[in-house]
């Protein structure tokens, strides 16, 4: 039977202690050549090389996003002169002047394909729009891609229907047209499935996303401007404190002390610095990291070898486990917040029922067990919606929950 840990916020009991401290290192190979996953609990989960993918589609629930491989080298921009219906007359006259599209640093759910929305329309989803009578996001958009080879390319996705991407691409004058699908029931218990334009093949790369917590990797990053950086991102739905100027970092085990925030780059890459010569390491610097089951975690970065390995050096300590109050049967619906994180101060939480009940519950929480959001509805099968007005609530993660009298399924929501 499957089983369901509630929030921290629902716990009665949880174990604090000490546990040992224990010193890793995470190679990502010469010239950064890698990406790593990784569990604080568990290591290493897998690796797999970063120029091997091109283009990153959104496998979760009602995920629509889509990312791009900038530091391969892949460009994109967004053909200004028209919608899809104008793909047989793309002309890339002015492309200098465009502005090129990035994936956020600080969110995987918004990606070069998806972050570029239009805030007054709740169901833009950047390349598309989605559709509430027929559950389905067509197409609106084309592309200019250029691949890490220097070719360019014209690029749309027409539809995302029943789980199923479908996209289309071709060079500029529209010889080699290739039509391709990405199924997302291919990728279960993945976050992305992956495309490559050189193979002109989808492929899976990554471990199931409950197996890891932290990305090993370069990124694009924007300090201002766009830049290729290299540091550590963290898993969706996690949280980390940063805590400065930390006097016995060694010993400070004061996990409340900071901020959680659910941005990707909390950890990042500026707990390091380039002197000229070699790499320090930024003294009294502390990251208290909140797993999705609950638990914290104490990293400190000791050490960092550059490109030559790409070693990342650091200890890790777990200095708290929750401990649920029972186990809780699983509900059986459905449940997605579309979009997520929000937009324009608004989102749509889909409930999509599979068998009556007495009436569920629905509440929303934040991370410090506060209510932020309460309401009954009937428990009939089907699919059933709530608009919700986020503009009042502070940026941040809460916490999704629906149940019954005798089960209950939660979701994370991200504020932005």
């Amino acid at each position: 039977m499957k089983k369901l840990l509630l929030s921290t916020s629902l716990l009665l009991g949880c174990t604090f202690g000490n546990a040992q401290s224990v010193t890793d290192t995470v190679y990502i190979g010469a010239g950064y050549a890698n990406q790593t996953w990784y569990s604080l609990p568990n290591d290493e989960q897998g690796h797999a090389p970063n120029a091997e993918w091109h283009l990153a589609f959104d496998v979760t629930g009602f995920g629509s996003t889509v990312l791009i491989n900038s530091v391969a080298g892949l460009n994109i921009w967004t053909y200004p002169s028209s919608g899809i219906s104008g793909w047989s007359s793309v002309d890339t006259t002015g492309l200098s002047s465009w502005s090129m599209r990035y994936n956020s640093d600080t969110s995987w759910s918004y990606g070069a394909l998806g972050r570029y929305l239009n805030s007054s329309n709740p169901y833009d989803v950047g390349w598309g729009e989605y559709n509430m009578t027929t559950h389905q996001i067509v197409g609106d958009s084309i592309y200019i891609v250029k691949t890490p080879a220097g070719a360019f390319k014209k690029f749309a996705i027409t539809s995302l229907n029943s789980g199923i991407y479908n996209f289309k691409y071709a060079n500029l004058d529209g010889s080699g047209l290739m039509t391709k699908t990405l199924d997302k029931s291919n990728f279960a218990n993945k976050n992305f499935g992956y495309f490559s334009f050189s193979t002109d093949t989808s492929f899976n790369r990554e471990p199931d996303n409950t197996n890891w917590d932290l990305l090993f990797t370069q990124y694009t990053g924007f300090i201002p401007q766009a830049y290729t950086l290299t540091g550590v991102l963290t898993n969706k739905g996690m949280t980390v404190a940063k805590c400065s100027n930390i006097i016995g970092k060694d010993t400070f085990v004061t996990w409340g002390a900071g901020t959680y925030m659910p941005e990707i780059n909390t950890i990042g890459y500026d707990w390091k610095h380039f002197n000229g010569t070699s790499y320090t390491i930024q003294d009294s610097l502390v990251y208290f990291v909140a797993r999705t089951n609950g638990e914290i975690w104490k990293m400190i970065f000791t050490g960092y070898t550059g490109s030559t390995n790409g070693g990342f050096i650091f200890s890790k300590e777990k200095l708290y486990t929750p401990t649920s109050v029972a186990n809780v049967n699983e509900l059986n619906v459905g449940l997605a917040v579309y979009p997520n994180p929000t937009v324009g101060g608004r989102t749509n939480l889909v409930i999509n029922a599979l068998e009556n009940s007495n009436g569920m519950n629905v509440t929303i929480t934040d991370l410090k067990g506060s209510v932020i959001f309460s309401q009954t509805m009937e428990g009939t099968t089907g699919l059933h919606q709530i608009a919700l007005n986020t503009t009042t609530w502070a940026q941040g993660m809460y916490v999704v929950r629906v149940a019954d009298e005798k089960s209950a399924k939660t979701t994370m929501l991200e504020v932005r």
